[in-house]
């Protein structure tokens, strides 16, 4: 009997080992896809901006920039006010989605030297959304996450330095000479259909926008680091831009849908204003570019001119919807053509804003150039992009006056000509206003509301952590944000290092 035992313990020993050795082979169906070609992943990475966007920007950036305002009853985040189910997508998305499946390219490809370019392109990219993502958080999760694993969060200063040192890596290990590397199909390349000079380009204004988002909080590496990308090769022309090309012929969640199809947004008073007080010559050219009226309403005053509501109501005029709306066929800057041939797409990153970096390191002395220049090249860039006729737009560009004053006053115009020309894009815009406290946003109509973690009389300075991280991963956060009452959105971030209340005579005294 144990004879038996003992040779049947050696069979079964034998069939294990066997069968351990061959794994893989057997356990693996013939026919499932274990390697999925990057061109997939890569075309879905850049779509995911373009997610949700309603719930991430329309109700969020899109209000505290003021470039939009709401005309719905109930929807209170124009007034501060958190909603997990609306801008808690963001974070969601953006960790089970880009993130995961780019670590997972990284294991498939990230050994194979024929895809060094492709997954310098990747991390380009990434490096982009990890910018837009601390930017609206401040600490997040960053080094290790998007493996499965549990990781610490990381402060907003160790994520930028770390950013700077992948962009310069990614862009330096592009070869565009080299033959033997995979290419993406340029179908599948929605920004720059498959141009590697041009995702440098690209990478280097990423370094650049970077290093002046530091300019207050570390004046020496921001300096270092804007004199590197600028001399790299930044955006050289418009046809440089980086926007996501979005579905016109079906679903497509974007201005069309905030303010035409689902009637939910008007232009903000606040950029209204901005646009017919800038230059001698009153009206900017691109008002009617990118604004008009979606029917005739005799309550307001003249509709000969663009007209905004202001931000935050709590209970809405009833003439709400007679205010100036998204411009569909006016060559608005979301888009390219006319009525059934529009193309549409959302900004990412204008070649215009690359200009106003560069005229702003150049006011602070740290590069070459002239500021005053440079901010006439960057209004002339956004009037060429947005279709303007070449007289209006050097009549408008002629009425600026020319920066003089103090630096702060200096600045004050340069960005608020930014804030103008980076319409749409209002995560920049926000970031900008932030950073600078510039240009002049106004606090909601009928003050912040009751239920918001912003104090009163106070601007919104990011947005909190979601549900899921106060549930699950508290003992992660950052110490003094791992409550719901301690994880306020009047916290300013690492680079946002002034006070607005402190503004006298309009300027600030912190950005020099």
């Amino acid at each position: 009997m144990k004879k038996r035992i003992i040779f049947l313990g050696i069979v079964l020993l034998t069939f294990a080992v066997g069968c351990t050795e061959d794994f893989d082979e057997i356990n693996t169906p013939s026919n499932v896809i274990t390697k999925v070609d990057p061109s997939f992943v890569f075309n879905q990475m850049l779509q995911n901006p373009t997610r949700n966007y309603q719930r991430n920007i329309s109700l969020y950036p899109d209000f505290y920039s003021q470039y939009w305002a709401n005309i719905v009853s109930g929807f209170e985040s124009p007034r501060y006010e958190y909603v997990d189910g609306w801008i808690g997508n963001q974070w969601n998305e953006f960790y089970t989605g880009p993130l995961a499946d780019y670590n997972a390219q990284l294991g498939f490809y990230g050994e194979d030297p024929a895809y060094k370019n492709a997954l310098a392109q990747m991390e380009i990219w990434m490096c982009a959304e990890w910018q837009r993502m601390t930017d609206t958080y401040g600490d997040i999760p960053y080094f290790g996450a998007g493996t499965g694993e549990t990781v610490p969060y990381n402060s907003q200063q160790e994520i930028y330095y770390d950013l700077i040192s992948r962009l310069t890596t990614a862009v330096n290990s592009i070869d565009s000479d080299d033959a033997t590397q995979y290419a993406f199909p340029s179908n599948y390349d929605i920004i720059f259909a498959g141009d590697l000079e041009k995702w440098k380009r690209f990478g280097n204004s990423m370094r650049l926008r970077l290093a002046m988002r530091m300019s207050n909080v570390d004046s020496d590496k921001a300096k270092t680091e804007a004199e590197a990308a600028i001399a790299d090769g930044v955006m050289l022309s418009n046809a440089d831009g980086a926007h996501i090309p979005l579905w016109s012929s079906g679903w497509y969640d974007y201005h069309h849908q905030m303010a035409w199809a689902w009637d939910n947004t008007r232009a903000s008073k606040t950029f209204t204003d901005y646009l017919y007080s800038q230059s001698s010559v009153g009206e900017d050219p691109r008002a009617w570019k990118w604004f008009t009226y979606k029917e005739d309403d005799d309550t307001l005053a003249d509709e000969s001119v663009i007209t905004g509501i202001e931000n935050g109501y709590n209970t809405l005029p009833a003439n709400a919807k007679a205010y100036a709306t998204i411009n569909l066929d006016g060559g608005y800057v979301g888009f390219v053509g006319n009525g059934a041939d529009v193309l549409m797409y959302m900004p990412y990153m204008f070649y215009s804003e690359t200009v106003f970096l560069k005229a702003e390191a150049a006011l602070r002395g740290w590069t070459s150039g002239d500021a005053n220049a440079l901010v006439v090249e960057g209004v002339q860039a956004s009037m060429d992009y947005v279709g303007v006729d070449a007289t209006a737009a050097s009549d408008y560009i002629n009425g600026l006056p020319s920066l003089t004053g103090s630096k702060e006053g200096q600045l004050k115009q340069l960005i608020t000509q930014k804030y103008i020309a980076n319409f749409p894009n209002s995560s920049e815009a926000w970031a900008d206003f932030r950073r600078t406290d510039y240009p002049d946003i106004s606090l909601p109509l009928d003050g912040v509301s009751g239920s918001a973690s912003v104090a009163p009389e106070t601007w919104v300075k990011r947005i909190r952590y979601p549900d899921n991280q106060h549930s699950l991963n508290s003992a992660s956060m950052p110490s003094m944000q791992n409550t719901i009452d301690s994880d306020r959105m009047d916290i300013r971030l690492w680079w946002d290092t002034a006070d607005t209340k402190t503004k006298s005579g309009g300027l600030m005294n912190s950005n020099f």
